[in-house]
């Protein structure tokens, strides 16, 4: 459950009341400054994401460069690797995608803090851009990025299942049934 504004605001503001009161003609500068920190905090987060897409995004053309290098050598547990190797790839394409929906829930609630405390600055520019883009609500108008971000490791996944697919010795397995 989402924090309503009312509620993101008395989490923000019920506590600096006597801090108000002690730096009163420093107040508005310590404001800011601690506005100044948080949005540094979200970047340096965003960062942390992107570093993140990059490691998986290398470590699955790794994985691919494995397949392709074994696929060309015609190594002699070749078909061992290619049922193997797509399930480890799988596995680190779903903890990627979990990785992503994790900063998607970081960014939002730090983008609601940074909204409530817009409230009390002179202007409110993370929210305006927000609300030119739409609020997610037009798609047509503005695709946010982790929606596109959370397909590539969906994209990946499938590429392993078809790799999989393809190199599952059926006829052995076939040959397996009609036995029993």
């Amino acid at each position: 459950m989402e924090p309503k504004d009312k509620e993101i605001d008395i989490l923000l503001f019920s506590r600096n009341l006597e801090h108000a009161e002690k730096y009163q003609d420093r107040f508005i500068d310590h404001y800011l400054e601690q506005f100044r920190i948080y949005v540094h905090i979200m970047n340096s987060t965003n960062d942390r994401r992107h570093r993140s897409n990059e490691f998986f995004l290398g470590l699955n053309a790794a994985i691919i460069g494995v397949l392709g290098y074994v696929e060309v050598k015609n190594i002699s547990d070749a078909p061992l690797i290619f049922i193997l190797i797509p399930f480890i790839g799988m596995g680190i394409c779903y903890s990627w995608y979990r990785i992503i929906i994790s900063y998607r829930q970081i960014s939002k609630a730090k983008y609601a803090v940074i909204h409530e405390v817009e409230k009390k600055l002179p202007a409110s520019l993370f929210k305006s851009e927000w609300e030119i883009l739409g609020e997610k609500r037009k798609y047509k108008k503005y695709l946010p990025i982790s929606h596109i971000e959370n397909l590539i490791p969906v994209i990946f996944i499938l590429f392993y299942i078809l790799v999989l697919f393809i190199n599952i010795p059926w006829m052995s397995i076939l040959d397996f049934f009609k036995l029993n």
